[in-house]
């Protein structure tokens, strides 16, 4: 298939990037797991741009690079070396440490933790579904305690039924959301023009002729990054030898005063990929995300020196970040009404300004697939037991969230999105109160907590920014989304696969694996609801209603004012865990962009960039090396990036 016959940098023979992304997904399963699990470190998954990723398709394009010169028939395109990325982005998505890694944890847990104190054996006998966890105990002692092997008959016989449910469930899911990104492409790219500036780097480095890589700022800013991470991955081995400390610097505890204590963990970390990435970043969310940071811990504070933190949870960060995100995902709705009024007239067969020839899929045919996949999952659960209106409640606030994060990214390219606790699973008991809602769900809600602890590693950002490369790069777009769709149940095979192999050998329960707590959060929250059911909490609500009306506010200034410099996704994002792991490289990032734009202007920023890439992929290329040669030669070694 060719976009444009003329051009051979255009040529996408789609049966070449697929192939060679398929055959790696399982190496980089095994990897990933290897690195987030087996070796504590580096959690690759927990940025938003994967840097194992970047890693892979770097490497074959330096290769492809030979290739070129020796034999140009051979080599692979620009949209050729993007489907790779995006195939792989999407893969290691769903091997990331928010997303199967804790399937696997919440599938073993209860079987194995059950003990005559808890009563879990007789609390969860009913539910949840059986079909859906290893209920045989012997089948899980290789797997808790290592010195075994997975290739036993029994366990793999075990595995397959459960494994074989989940993976037909991921598979309608990423489905949905490839569906959805579908629907969404037009009006986030070609209307609003947004930049997706997570992608900008493995836009660049794939460029034919291998432009990027012949600035002298890139090699600086790389030898700067790799310099750092050469000399401590020297001291982890040589404890004598000096370190520059990147990320073991918490403020709080040079703060002993009252209530200035309530401030909790506020670490300075200097990680140089985050800085390199946080600088594509627009100034005004720079300047948001340090700014809210800092509201936050104030409202810690406040709420300390008042004694308001009796009251559980209070003062609802979670909750306020939640409803932002909903504040957000309804201002898009009201912006983009005029371009989704004219999808729905294209799916309808009515006359439409829009045009969908050029799409992965018809706007009809999306739409169809949309509820296809919608309806899978809905069967899924019905079979599980849980009721109608839970269903349709759990998966619209799961699609509501799916939309921001992937806005998030799509318009300002956050390094991290966490979103931690804001799921439907706690937001559902929270609201309507856990002694409203039915076991069976409450017993479901514990099953997804695998895919709602947290969204760093959410699989819909990746197709849709895959999408937009697809787009900027001319490859044909239903050809490169079946691609991308093609790596989905690979992926998921090769991950279960990787985290089975690593745990009969290692053992979960063994000081070499990075813990196993996802299923004991998930199982001790599901006794929680069973054992002491709480009415709805109207204060987390009122919560939700402040943060939806704050984002309202921001937004509705910021049409208003051109130069109103608060933005709604920095205080969405700003209160969750991760932040505290970027605020001080946001902080050094916007200090050195508004410095560049200001006394240089556009013409400098685009001259200085290239050294601020340079340190995303010194990071990479040392920070990922080290963890190779420990895989190779079975040993720790230093951890570039923290959780």
């Amino acid at each position: 298939m060719r976009v444009a016959p003329d051009d051979p940098e255009s040529t996408f023979r789609w049966w070449r990037p697929t192939l060679i992304a398929l055959l790696l997904i399982p190496p980089n399963a095994y990897w990933i797991i290897q690195m987030e699990r087996a070796r504590q470190g580096p959690y690759v998954t927990s940025i938003s741009l994967f840097l194992n990723v970047v890693f892979i398709v770097l490497a074959i394009t330096l290769l492809n690079g030979l290739v070129r010169r020796w034999a140009p028939r051979w080599a692979l395109t620009q949209p050729e070396l993007i489907t790779i990325y995006t195939m792989l982005a999407v893969a290691s998505a769903l091997s990331g440490m928010d997303m199967m890694q804790g399937l696997l944890m919440v599938m073993t847990h209860s079987t194995w933790f059950a003990t005559p104190e808890n009563n879990w054996a007789g609390m969860f006998a009913e539910y949840p579904p059986q079909w859906l966890l290893i209920r045989d105990r012997s089948v899980l002692e290789g797997y808790y305690q290592g010195h075994s092997t997975l290739y036993r008959w029994d366990i793999i016989r075990a595995w397959l039924g459960p494994a074989a449910w989940w993976i037909g469930f991921i598979i309608a899911l990423l489905f949905a959301f490839m569906c959805l990104s579908v629907l969404l492409r037009r009006q986030w790219m070609d209307h609003e023009r947004l930049t997706f500036p997570i992608v900008q780097l493995p836009l660049e480095m794939t460029r034919p002729h291998l432009e990027l890589f012949r600035g002298r700022l890139l090699w600086l800013g790389f030898a700067v990054a790799a310099a750092v991470d050469v000399v401590n991955g020297l001291a982890y081995f040589y404890p004598a030898l000096p370190t520059i400390n990147v990320a073991n610097i918490n403020l709080r505890t040079y703060i002993t005063a009252h209530p200035w204590t309530a401030i909790d963990w506020m670490p300075l970390t200097f990680y140089p990929a985050v800085i390199g990435l946080s600088f594509l970043l627009p100034v005004d969310l720079l300047f948001s995300c340090w700014f809210f940071y800092f509201y936050w811990k104030l409202q810690r504070v406040m709420s300390r020196a008042m004694a308001w933190d009796a009251i559980p949870q209070f003062p609802f960060i979670d909750q306020q970040g939640f409803g932002a995100y909903m504040g957000i995902v309804a201002g898009l709705l009201w912006i983009g009404r005029r371009y989704l009024r004219e999808v729905g007239r294209k799916i309808l067969g009515r006359p439409s300004e829009l045009d969908d020839s050029a799409e992965g899929l018809s706007y009809r045919e999306a739409a169809v697939g949309l509820a296809l996949g919608l309806i899978a999952l809905y069967l899924f659960c019905l079979h599980a037991g849980m009721s109608i209106g839970i269903i349709a409640a759990f998966f619209a606030i799961y699609l509501a969230l799916a939309i921001a994060v992937s806005r998030v990214r799509a318009e300002f390219g956050a390094a991290v999105h966490d979103f931690h606790m804001t799921g439907p699973d706690r937001i559902l008991p929270l609201v309507l109160g856990s002694e409203n809602i039915g076991r069976r769900d409450l017993s479901m809600f514990a099953l997804f907590w695998w895919f709602n602890r947290a969204y760093r590693s959410h699989p819909m950002p990746h197709e849709i920014e895959g999408l937009y490369l697809a787009r900027r790069t001319r490859a044909n777009a239903r050809a490169f989304m079946w691609c991308v769709m093609a790596a989905v149940p690979v992926a998921a095979v090769s991950t279960f696969w990787a985290y089975t192999h690593l745990a009969y050998k290692l053992g979960v329960a063994g000081k070499f694996w990075s813990g196993y707590g996802y299923g004991g959060e998930a199982f001790g929250q599901l006794e929680t609801w069973l054992t002491t059911p709480e009415g709805p909490n109207f204060k987390a609500a009122g919560a939700i209603g402040f943060g939806f009306a704050v984002a309202a506010f921001l937004m509705l200034m910021r049409s208003q004012f051109f130069w109103w410099p608060f933005h709604p996704v920095g205080y969405a994002i700003s209160g969750s865990w991760s932040i505290n792991l970027v605020w001080t490289p946001i902080f050094i990032a916007w200090v050195a962009k508004i410095t560049i734009l200001r006394y240089g202007g556009l013409s400098l920023y685009r001259r200085a960039l290239p050294f601020f890439l340079g340190l995303i992929l010194g990071e990479t290329v040392v920070g990922c090396g080290w963890s190779l040669i420990g895989i190779a030669l079975g040993i720790p070694t230093y951890s570039f990036w923290g959780r």
